[in-house]
């Protein structure tokens, strides 16, 4: 009979303190374990290739910090979707891969330099993907400093204590660390203090349970108990191991649907727990049945969060920067009635053989022009001139991705081919398309072969 994952655990932390073979660590974690901290908290394991598979397959948070790690990141791009040596699960998507990473700065190295652009899309369309809560800023980078280095970790705190008046933000942001980070149980512990310190009452994983089934039995009851109200309903049966895990573990609404959550969430039980909910043939749901605290599990969207990150980085880095920090445009400003021949960037520079020659030889120059941006035309000519420079001067691939994110995003365009695809139809901004005509017919063939515009 195969060994649960709570038997799987105690084998895998044996070995990792032990003589720490991670060939066993890897078919130890192949047949399911609970891995509740990333492996970079030990310095036996933590530089080897293998923690990279070992996290992918057991769902904890990993860094790479080593071109071998880097190279088995890739072979999980690629590898997404087979699962022939995972005998547990059927399927781990590219989702599961990055999901994962945490992001440091020999990560973003290695990014600088990667020619594959397959890999690089996928990496970028993740990594800007909106939150859940959109309400919220994407704290990601705070979180990682916080908890996996040694710089700006006060970032994290100041976060929630700027957000300190509006408890449905200060709850959506504990919410959004849990459901996102808490596979590391050290977040979940920081996440336990600001409830305390709150006082604020958080969401379930599910209605039916507290928290995922990703932690051992001692912590998955310990963190139910920590971070959410007690049950007002009570379970009993003859078996007090079970009458314990499941009055800890499930809401309220599991034990009023306890016949359908054993449907659901049985095998899961005994693959895991060794527990078998269809073996307790007599039990009792002591309590009132008609109290209902779902409301407690509704999203919120409550006022916008405050976040000033950005801000006190560049106080860091670069003190004496007196500059503008951001451009704000909202999407009625696509819509705004304007002559879009004559802003500055195409009457006094894209009209220039000259001009537009050194826009396209210096990607500086363009940035460093004295042109007030004060439309998102303005920005979006600039923008559109700039990628072109960095692909004639044979940029990082990563960051001309990067660039492109919103504009693929909003307007369709696409880079391809060291070319810039403008997709006229995707806009419905007339002004836009009057632009992309405009990128295609300046004085200067060379840099208008590095559009191509799709109508």
């Amino acid at each position: 009979m195969a060994k649960t994952f709570e038997e799987n655990t105690k084998d895998f932390y044996k070995e990792l303190n032990g003589e720490c073979d991670p060939e066993k660590l890897l078919d130890i974690a192949k047949q399911g374990i609970f891995l509740e901290k990333p492996l970079l908290n030990y310095d036996s394991i933590k530089d080897h290739e293998y923690v990279v598979d070992i996290s992918i397959i057991s769902g904890q948070l990993y860094m790479i910090n080593n071109k071998k790690q880097y190279k088995r990141l890739k072979f999980w791009h690629k590898k997404a979707g087979q699962s022939e040596i995972i005998n547990y699960l059927s399927n781990i998507s590219k989702f599961d891969v990055y999901d994962l990473i945490i992001v440091n700065k020999y990560l973003i190295d290695e990014l600088l330099k990667e020619k594959d652009d397959d890999f690089l899309i996928f990496f970028v369309l993740f990594f800007s993907d909106p939150l859940e809560f959109s309400a919220l800023a994407n704290i990601s980078f705070e979180i990682f400093k916080y908890f996996y280095s040694n710089v700006h970790k006060h970032l994290l705190d100041n976060y929630i204590e700027m957000n300190i008046n509006s408890r449905i933000t200060i709850r959506n942001i504990i919410d959004y660390m849990i459901m996102d980070y808490g596979r590391d149980i050290t977040i979940l512990n920081y996440c336990s203090d600001v409830i305390k310190k709150y006082n604020i009452i958080i969401r379930r994983y599910s209605s039916y349970v507290k928290l995922p089934f990703i932690y051992s039995i001692n912590s998955l009851k310990y963190f139910s108990n920590k971070l959410y109200k007690k049950n007002s309903l009570y379970f009993k049966c003859n078996n007090n191991y079970v009458s314990e895990f499941v009055n800890s573990v499930f809401t309220n609404e599991g034990l009023k649907s306890l016949e359908d959550v054993k449907l659901s969430e049985n095998n899961d039980l005994i693959m895991k727990y060794g527990i078998n909910l269809n073996k307790i043939l007599y039990y009792e749901i002591i309590g009132d049945k008609s109290i209902d605290d779902t409301k407690d599990d509704i999203v919120e969207g409550g006022m916008n969060c405050i976040y000033n990150t950005n801000e006190q980085l560049i106080k860091i880095i670069d003190p004496q920067y007196s500059g503008k920090k951001n451009y704000y445009f909202s999407d009625a400003d696509l819509y705004k009635n304007i002559n879009i021949k004559s802003l500055r960037s195409i009457k006094n520079f894209l009209t220039n053989y000259k001009k537009v020659d050194r826009i396209l030889k210096d990607p500086n120059y363009i940035l460093n022009l004295d042109i007030e941006i004060n439309s998102y035309y303005e920005l979006f000519v600039i923008k559109m001139c700039y990628i072109v420079s960095l692909i004639y001067n044979n940029s990082s691939r990563f960051i001309l991705h990067v660039l492109m994110y919103y504009e693929n995003k909003v307007f369709g365009n696409e880079l391809r081919n060291n070319k810039i695809v403008l997709n006229d139809s995707y806009s419905n901004s007339k002004y836009i398309r009057k632009i992309y005509k405009l990128l295609v017919n300046t004085p200067h063939e060379l840099f208008n072969s590095y559009f191509i515009y799709k109508n």
